[in-house]
């Protein structure tokens, strides 16, 4: 063998390596994170996703794991310092990929575009403007109108945490209803919690991920004046958009988003960008989401699109904190 032949054969051994590597990938289960407790909709749509990408990861079947701590945030940072071979993967939604990185006063610890490799899109969901069953109003211009006067000022709202999008969408129906409102904020470590809490009169209000609400919305313990989807969501055809209701501006979905560590080999990236297609094309999996109250995802489902609506959704933060004034500190 002479020497160009020798240099050859030598400068293949990295690409071998890495194919065997993805070749062999998953030897064990890798962790499905979320930021949220358990029962919260990201919670439920991470462990909708699981059943059906473990044909595609050699029968392994994803684990959940909860790590909750502002709205999404901690978990993000977390993932920044996981190794990128594919076994450490989060599925987060709009709060720390969006909203805290085009909105908090001092940022993120992370950039959403250059420290995460984005696997695929799960689902996106409406949020509902929920009050409690004793809600004097029974319309979103009554609701607006009692916001406005001195009573607002017993009349507290609930978010599944400070920043989140959820209490984004609080903050812009502040925005609507004016200066009057005397309304305090009650942030809660997710979701579920802060569903609870309007259920039970702890608070009067709140905006919630329909995924969020729908079992207490089902079982009448809430009621939704409107969501915020462009339009009316399948499960509950009642509730009507803020958008045919005049409100354009409260036109806000949620977008779910799978996503790894940055640096993730090629072959392992597109392995489970095929796991996360093939769970979704699931009937038993779409039904579930549904009933969930959210809808899984139709459209083009690639790294490069998903890393496309994490681009578009930033610049649109950005946009909604320059037009309202409303901004994360802390």
């Amino acid at each position: 063998m002479n020497r160009r032949e020798c240099l050859l054969g030598l400068s293949t051994l990295p690409l071998l390596a890495g194919g065997a590597a993805a070749q062999s990938y998953p030897t064990r289960s890798p962790i499905m994170a979320n930021g949220y407790p358990p029962g919260g909709s990201t919670d439920v749509a991470a462990r909708l996703m699981i059943e059906g990408m473990a044909p595609e990861l050699s029968g392994h079947r994803l684990v959940v794991e909860n790590r909750p701590g502002a709205s999404g945030t901690v978990a993000a940072t977390w993932l920044t310092r996981q190794q990128p071979d594919g076994y450490s993967l989060l599925l987060s939604e709009s709060s720390s990929f969006a909203i805290w990185p085009a909105m908090h006063e001092a940022g993120t610890k992370y950039d959403p575009l250059k420290d995460f490799d984005w696997v695929g899109t799960v689902c996106t969901a409406p949020m509902a403007f929920i009050v409690s069953p004793n809600f004097p109003a029974k319309t979103v211009a009554e609701a607006i109108e009692l916001l406005r006067t001195p009573k607002s000022a017993d009349l507290n709202y609930s978010s599944s945490g400070a920043g989140s999008i959820p209490h984004i969408g609080c903050e812009l129906l502040r925005h609507l209803v004016g200066p009057s409102n005397q309304s305090r904020h009650v942030p809660y470590r997710g979701g579920a919690p802060a569903v609870l809490s309007v259920s039970t009169g702890e608070t009067a209000w709140g905006v919630a991920s329909l995924g969020s609400a729908t079992g207490l919305l089902e079982g009448g313990a809430l009621r939704a004046l409107a969501v915020t989807s462009p339009q009316r969501f399948p499960l509950f055809p009642d509730i009507p958009t803020f958008n045919e209701l005049g409100f354009k501006e409260m036109e806000l979905n949620i977008y779910y988003l799978i996503h790894g560590p940055a640096g993730l080999p090629r072959d392992v990236l597109s392995r489970l960008n095929r796991a996360s297609a093939a769970s979704l094309k699931q009937e038993v999996t779409r039904e579930r989401f549904l009933k969930a109250g959210m809808e899984p995802w139709v459209g083009v489902n690639t790294p490069e699109s998903t890393r496309d609506i994490v681009a578009a959704e930033n610049a649109r933060f950005r946009e909604i904190g320059k037009r309202t004034g409303v901004k994360i500190a802390g």
